[in-house]
């Protein structure tokens, strides 16, 4: 049995987004160390059918126009690299939740749209996709259009991704409230018993919780590893000796979600504008408030607080 503190661990964007997909699928099955290149992966994903691990993928795509006022009366809007796109197209973009889009004004007529998305919302809407496609930017390229027009709302758009290292009890505390942009390391699949046994991520009372508190703990703590390690040897499989684990058994857990909706988490798991947070809960909050920040500053989008 280890003894793990809490912590976060932010995962950068990377420039070929198949890789993000690929590292939060492998987190659900811990097998980090897997060989299959990020493609070869995503395409086993697509094949099984679970779609779901890329809405860690995120796209970004920057749209310039100049109306002309006759397409403009026939729902068209004409833009800068010579393509054209329907205005229903942006009204859609701007009403689901799947994407976020803002628009900058240009002197003279015509806008600058920005807008940031996840790859299964464009696997699912090819129409869309294809029309977004002309316009594709790379994070780099989208965030540096954003700083030469000084347009920081476009910085609010850009997608985080975290990786939160927490008891199981703390991950359900975190999933309940969040956009369902989460890959979880599955106690399903997960064998523990091949990993040396289970693995306890420190509760927030335990340090100053005195020896009686903490003795009582680590004997249930290794009673529970005891009782699924047997349960294994018996025969059970670890879907159903899971069963046998405490709630404070340590998980991972990784999160994407952009500016705007991390502020919306944290208001609810560091602010606690609905409620007091439990404390686990708010030193995850926390954690991942300490890791974005830094990189929204290097974005050029630094504020004091994500709340």
């Amino acid at each position: 049995m280890q003894l793990i503190k809490p912590s976060v661990e932010l995962w950068p964007c990377p420039d070929d987004w198949h890789e993000q997909v690929a590292k939060a699928a492998r987190l659900c099955y811990a097998s980090e160390g897997g060989q299959k290149s990020a493609e070869d992966f995503c395409n086993m994903l697509v094949k099984r059918g679970h779609v779901s691990m890329f809405r860690h993928a995120s796209r970004y795509f920057i749209i310039e126009t100049n109306p002309a006022p006759e397409e403009a009366r026939h729902g068209v809007l004409a833009t800068t690299n010579g393509q054209s796109i329907p205005n229903w197209l942006l009204i859609v973009l701007s009403t689901t939740p799947y994407a976020a889009i803002a628009y900058y004004k240009k002197k003279g007529g015509g806008r600058i749209y920005f807008i940031s998305t996840n790859q299964q919302y464009l696997m699912d809407n090819l129409r869309i996709k294809l029309m977004l496609e002309p316009f594709d930017v790379t994070l780099t390229h989208y965030v540096a259009r954003a700083n030469e027009l000084n347009y920081k709302t476009a910085l609010s758009l850009i997608r985080y991704t975290v990786c939160v290292t927490t008891q199981i009890s703390t991950s359900r505390e975190l999933n309940r409230t969040s956009p369902n942009n989460i890959a979880e390391q599955s106690t399903r699949y997960v064998n523990f018993g091949k990993k040396g046994g289970i693995t306890i991520c420190l509760p927030h009372w335990y340090a100053e919780g005195g020896w009686k508190k903490r003795l009582l703990a680590r004997c249930t703590w290794k009673v529970c590893e005891w009782a699924y390690m047997l349960a294994l040897k018996l025969g059970m499989v670890a879907q159903d000796a899971r069963g046998f684990l405490p709630l404070d058994t340590a998980t991972r857990v990784c999160y994407t979600y952009n500016v705007r909706e991390w502020r919306a988490i944290m208001r609810l798991r560091l602010q606690g504008v609905t409620g007091k947070p439990h404390p686990n809960a708010k030193i995850a909050a926390q954690q991942i408030s300490d890791v974005i920040l830094p990189a929204m500053a290097c974005y050029g989008g630094n504020e004091p607080d994500l709340v």
